[in-house]
């Protein structure tokens, strides 16, 4: 992992950002992104992750599968960083903070705004 460049930046410990992440993610309980079934086992952890598999489909999935975390290589807890400044800070502001190049910062954010705020199904936005 990364060290982060400004000691003064709070970020959340990774255990809790993946406590709370499955929280969000699993809030009805763990069920398989392919088929949507509720039928899974716990494979145990891989990593930062939880692996499971659907006894309905025989899908193996994780706890980031079907997610735009699931091919990322920055800690979960930096991205959750990312995501709850991404209107009080800039670009430059969080890539000094992290010590991750701008371009990823903005993708991240760019990813972030697409993905999650712009998407009608999390907000219900009144024209």
């Amino acid at each position: 992992m990364k060290d982060i460049i400004n000691p003064n930046v709070e970020i959340p410990d990774e255990q809790v950002a993946m406590a709370f992440f499955r929280s969000v993610r699993w809030v009805n309980g763990v069920y398989c992104p392919k088929c949507k079934s509720y039928n899974v086992n716990n494979r145990g952890n891989q990593g930062r992750t939880r692996r499971y598999v659907c006894k309905d489909c025989g899908s193996n999935f994780n706890d980031f599968s079907g997610t735009i975390f699931h091919k990322s290589k920055i800690p979960l807890n930096v991205m959750l960083y990312i995501l709850f400044n991404l209107d009080e800070k800039t670009t430059t502001q969080l890539s000094e903070e992290l010590g991750y190049s701008r371009q990823c910062i903005s993708r991240i954010s760019k990813l972030f705004r697409d993905k999650l705020l712009s998407n009608p199904e999390f907000f219900d936005i009144e024209e």
